[in-house]
């Protein structure tokens, strides 16, 4: 099945979103839970679905694109997704425990658009917003920091949601103390007026408080590096180190020690240092965001396993 989700021209969309989702909720109804955290300034569904039983003991959290010009990890989770629930219903194995057993008391919880809004505008410039006076902001944006073609390159790399909010700056780690250096709204960077007080930033923050993760991953793009500390100490921090580490043996990724108080205020650094959750930021990908589509084979195959791997480390 995996081999036939949808994609266009200019990357996976939240239109092929949409589309994957609703084969996905019909093909498998008595393991996926589909539901949506809510809405977007511009009226798109933050969509979440639950792998396993809602109700299990143990639950980890994967969500991906909340920053527009990463729609490829959009892709990802959700080729992640496919293959997963194919080898459930083969009844595969990995490292010598059924796929029933990996999900057996556990859940798997995945947002994999968390910011559709800003994803729209990487791929489709300012017109692919559907809000007048939003469409507007975005174009003032644009025009205040020299985005002058509707699809140029510019826009092509756009990262924060439709109100010009970085969304992974957007959170109470250390959010005072960070100056973005922008002071308004803006294609990267800004990290709003308060922790939370974006939609999408809330929805994550409030899936996250309820459920009470016991391993969370945010994908991002690009660098091939995995980030993990966020100045933990003790024992939490030796839980933290293995779990990066059992994840870099399966994508080579490379996983640095030590942190930037200069660059804090992500989910990552929220979910660490508020919620005592161990937490990694996965950067995928060598290039430039937004990737490439001819990246994407190489980048599924190192990441095969993450999702196994983090079940196994609970």
């Amino acid at each position: 099945m995996y081999k036939q989700l949808g994609r266009r021209f200019w990357g996976y969309t939240y239109q092929d979103l949409e589309k994957d989702l609703e084969i996905f909720a019909r093909a498998f109804p008595e393991t996926m839970e589909l539901k949506t955290l809510g809405k977007t300034a511009d009226k798109r569904e933050i969509y979440c679905f639950i792998l396993g039983r809602a109700d299990a003991g143990e639950k980890i959290f994967l969500f991906g694109a909340i920053h527009g010009r990463e729609y490829m990890t959009s892709q990802l989770l959700m080729e992640q997704t496919a293959e997963f629930l194919t080898k459930l219903y083969r009844e595969e194995t990995y490292k010598g425990h059924s796929y029933k057993e990996l999900l057996r008391g556990k859940a798997v919880y995945v947002v994999p658009m968390a910011n559709p809004d800003g994803v729209t505008i990487s791929q489709q410039g300012p017109r692919g917003i559907r809000d007048p006076q939003l469409q507007k902001q975005v174009w003032k944006i644009g025009e205040r920091e020299g985005g002058r073609m509707p699809c140029g390159p510019y826009y092509r790399k756009w990262k924060a949601n439709a109100r010009g909010v970085d969304l992974n700056r957007n959170f109470q780690a250390f959010w005072e103390e960070y100056h973005d250096l922008k002071g308004q709204p803006s294609r990267e960077g800004y990290k709003g007026q308060a922790p939370e007080d974006q939609e999408e930033s809330k929805a994550l923050a409030e899936l996250t408080r309820q459920e009470k993760f016991q391993r969370t991953v945010s994908y991002h793009s690009s660098g091939e590096v995995i980030y993990w500390d966020f100045g933990q100490k003790g024992e939490f921090r030796r839980i933290c180190r293995n779990f990066g580490e059992r994840i870099q043996r399966i994508t080579g990724y490379g996983l640095p020690e030590g942190w930037d108080y200069l660059d804090p205020a992500g989910y990552k650094d929220w979910a660490v240092k508020e919620r005592k959750i161990p937490s990694l930021t996965i950067e995928i990908g060598k290039a430039e965001s937004p990737l490439p589509p001819s990246a994407f084979r190489e980048i599924l195959r190192r990441n095969r396993g993450v999702w196994e791997e983090t079940l196994l480390s609970l």
